[in-house]
């Protein structure tokens, strides 16, 4: 079901934030042919990042970095908080 080529890895390292010694989770979406459920996105939590599976049929590719992207803004700003065990 896990179609190749479609991974976009996000390395939320930013000049900016240089001072910030905080981990930072790793954000990555798979779009994928179709997900249980029709769902258009379901996260799997892992330690220290989210893997966001997208289904083609609601999310554009071109949407995928933009997602990304977005995603480690939130948490850059704060406005998005992992609580993970030790951090």
């Amino acid at each position: 079901m896990a179609d190749e080529g479609n991974e976009e890895p996000h390395d939320n390292d930013n000049p900016e934030d240089s001072a910030n010694t905080e981990p930072q989770p790793e954000f990555r979406m798979e779009l994928r042919d179709s997900l249980p459920g029709g769902r258009a996105v379901v996260g799997v939590e892992q330690e220290g990042g989210i893997l966001w599976l997208a289904s083609k049929e609601y999310v554009h590719p071109k949407a995928v970095g933009e997602f990304i992207e977005n995603m480690g803004r939130l948490v850059r700003e704060r406005a998005w908080v992992q609580n993970w065990q030790g951090r």
